[in-house]
């Protein structure tokens, strides 16, 4: 045995002694933090345009590129989480299905159908040889049908899905349109998870060319309950769960055969670790993804109650859940929702790894990864890591991060908003990001936060321009007077600079009957007449695209006396513009939103 791996084993032992020490000294009573980053996030110097690239999917959450294959740079891979594997052409936005897992999936909505769900297909990533091989490989959410390699349940509880890893092969890797030979493909690990949430499902090659896993500590709340081991999963090395793992796809020297575990892994032969791990102590790492220059792995892991955070990801590193949430120290509280508190001398061990960046749930609920920036569009932007979170509290929809400097954590919050150009919110439930062959980054989104419907979008970061394109969030609440309905929508507008056309697109979910959509002239809070139909017919019900098409003038003889689009695009930089979409319920709008 090699001195480095004596020193490791003897190091890895004595942490795992002072952790189980740890869980039963954090017990005591503390007072919780109120508001444990009083700082709010503030608005960076960075400001951003969202083109749109592709509508009509479902859920979509992670966006990748397949390598080596000059043919398909212009092509990003996108996950949706109902179970479909995207090709979007990024030129033209068109789409086309590479694979189809969604009969494999366990039924997703936990409230039933249109409701949330943290489950389904939630990663993929291309071989490194994929040029060469046509290797992919994906993670799902499946039925518990079969024995699992890894399990923390009882034999008498049922899990409540299983987390799998499976190799997918393309015959021809480098056409176009090839696609997934999806008469099999080959199980690598199988693992039981005992609740519906905290389900991580990223997975990427790293730059050592190992296939990298992340696995959530399982479920619940507090990494309590069935199926969650005394002082939490993430604080036991030994199981899968609240880890990233780090394994040879190509290998067999695996408990099961199927895959090959690296002889540098850092806890290969350490008793009571599981020599798949890479780094523990992860509450939920829903997203991570490698610095293209630097090779360092960046990790979003989503919080409990009170803190997200942003991690570098270190061989061997325990990342504090469930001692600590962020660079807090946090009590599981028994039975009531766990709560963090200012650590003291002696309430962690030594050696947990904080955040290089946090923010509490004033700002956020669920951080969401992304990816540092080495594209060409936004140049101040360079070098920085992009990010976000799924949705602000008090409404608006998910926001986009970045952060000031890629540095340790400092008190002082480094994580600034972006400038987000015609539009004061994203208005969209942020669900991913994806970064093509190039280093551009894209935005992942859909109406509502749920794997249902045609809502979904994929919007391409770019830098700002003259002000051609716009948007407006459609809500009841923007009428006049407010409507209550959970009808919601995005209109995209563009004027085309090749011929004198606008481009728009209308995005609407859970509406009934709609009769008619126009932009209006009008200012916020007033109504007015018909400038511009977008559309009209027979009643249609619509969770998805309602009209996609172009206008190349404003209405004949319309009410706001507008004559040529240069009118309109004059009305909307006014902010005298707005889009209405009228129902047989509700014929004079019963969602309504201002052009930005």
């Amino acid at each position: 045995m090699s001195a480095r791996r004596r020193v490791v084993r003897v190091a890895a032992l004595m942490t795992l002694v002072t952790l189980l020490l740890t869980v039963r000294v954090i017990s005591q009573d503390t007072p919780p933090l109120e508001d444990p980053i009083p700082e709010p996030i503030r608005t960076g110097h960075v400001t951003i345009s969202l083109t749109p690239v592709a509508e009509g999917l479902t859920a979509p959450n992670w966006g990748t590129v397949a390598p080596g294959c000059a043919e398909l740079r212009g092509r990003l891979y996108v996950t949706d989480q109902d179970g479909i594997l995207w090709g979007v052409e990024l030129a033209t936005g068109e789409k086309r299905v590479i694979l189809d897992v969604s009969a494999m999936l366990v039924s997703l909505g936990v409230g039933g159908p249109g409701s949330f769900d943290e489950r389904g297909f939630l990663g993929v990533a291309f071989h490194p040889d994929y040029a060469e091989n046509g290797l992919l490989y994906t993670y799902t959410s499946e039925p518990a049908t079969d024995p699992a390699d890894f399990s923390t349940l009882p034999e008498d509880v049922a899990a409540n899905h299983q987390s799998l890893v499976r190799e997918w092969q393309i015959p021809d890797p480098c056409n176009p349109d090839s696609v997934v030979d999806a008469s099999g493909s080959r199980e690598l690990l199988r693992v039981d998870e005992p609740q519906f949430n905290h389900d991580a499902g990223a997975l990427t090659f790293g730059p050592d060319g190992y296939l990298y896993v992340a696995f959530g500590d399982g479920g619940a709340a507090d990494d309590e309950g069935d199926g969650h081991v005394e002082g939490g999963n993430g604080q036991d090395p030994s199981n899968i769960l609240g880890t990233i793992i780090r394994i040879d796809p190509t290998g067999s020297n695996a408990a099961n055969g199927q895959y090959g575990i690296p002889a540098d892994n850092p806890f290969v032969g350490v008793e009571g670790f599981l020599d798949e791990i890479h780094a523990y102590g992860f509450r939920n790492p829903f997203r991570f993804s490698f610095d293209s220059q630097s090779g360092a792995m960046y990790i979003g892991d989503v919080g409990q109650n009170d803190i997200e955070e942003i991690d570098i990801g270190v061989a061997g590193g325990n990342f504090g859940w469930r001692i600590k949430e962020g660079s807090f120290c946090f009590d599981p509280n028994g039975t009531e929702p766990g709560f963090v508190f200012d650590c003291q001398p002696g309430d962690e061990p030594e050696g947990l790894i904080d955040p290089i960046a946090e923010y509490d749930h004033d700002e956020g609920i669920a951080v969401i990864g992304g990816f540092v920036y080495h594209g060409n569009q936004i140049p101040a932007l360079k070098g920085r890591y992009v990010f976000g979170d799924n949705a602000h509290p008090a409404g608006g929809g998910g926001r986009l991060f970045f952060l000031q400097k890629n540095g340790p954590l400092h008190k002082k919050n480094r994580v600034r908003e972006f400038r987000l150009a015609g539009m004061e919110t994203l208005g969209l439930s942020l669900l991913g990001f994806g970064q093509d062959a190039r280093g551009e980054l894209y935005l992942l989104a859909n109406q509502e936060g749920v794997p249902f419907g045609e809502t979904g979008v994929v919007l391409q970061l770019t830098k700002t321009t003259a002000r051609r394109s716009f948007w407006a969030h459609l809500t009841g609440a923007s009428e006049v007077p407010p409507v209550e309905t959970r009808a919601r929508g995005q209109a995209l507008f563009r004027f085309n600079r090749d011929r004198p056309a606008l481009d728009f697109t209308v995005v609407v979910g859970r509406i009934a009957d709609v009769v008619a959509s126009h932009i209006h002239c009008g200012p916020e809070g007033v109504n007015g007449p018909v400038g511009v139909t977008l559309f009209s017919g027979d009643p249609r019900d619509v969770n998805g695209i309602l009209v996609r098409s172009s206008a190349s003038s404003p209405d004949e003889s319309n009410g706001c006396g507008w004559e040529t689009l240069e009118d309109v695009e004059t009305a909307i930089l006014r902010g005298n513009a707005y889009v209405n979409v009228h129902t047989q319920v509700n014929p004079g709008g019963e969602i309504r939103g201002q052009v930005r």
